[in-house]
């Protein structure tokens, strides 16, 4: 199913924008993570993401919201509920294409959630 998953997350993971993107379960454990490049900020952001996942998660599930976002530095990261467990997070470029990347997570979403 991992195998699967990934296979799913690669019109994501292919454009040159993301830095990063994580499936992670409501409990804030992480699933699945493709990392781009290794540097310090990414590293940084993920250290706060562990200590606060849960958090953002009880917000985006609790609140019904449909992304959560925050801004750090250059890179934005995102939030988006995949179903009642899980979380799809992508840390992109400040300068990336939204429009593009938000309908590729739209699909993408929506393709997990039939395999789960």
């Amino acid at each position: 199913m991992l195998l699967e998953m990934s296979e799913i997350l690669e019109p994501i993971t292919s454009d040159p924008s993301v830095r990063m993107i994580v499936l992670y379960r409501i409990d804030g454990t992480p699933i699945l993570a493709k990392i781009r490049k290794r540097d310090l900020t990414i590293l940084g952001i993920l250290y706060w993401l562990e200590n606060q996942i849960r958090d953002a998660l009880y917000h985006i599930f609790n609140k019904d919201l449909d992304d959560l976002s925050f801004k750090f530095r250059d890179v934005l990261v995102k939030m988006y509920p995949v179903s009642r467990t899980l979380v799809l997070t992508l840390i992109v470029d400040e300068n990336a294409s939204l429009y593009k990347l938000e309908a590729d997570v739209e699909s993408v979403c929506m393709k997990i959630r039939e395999l789960i």
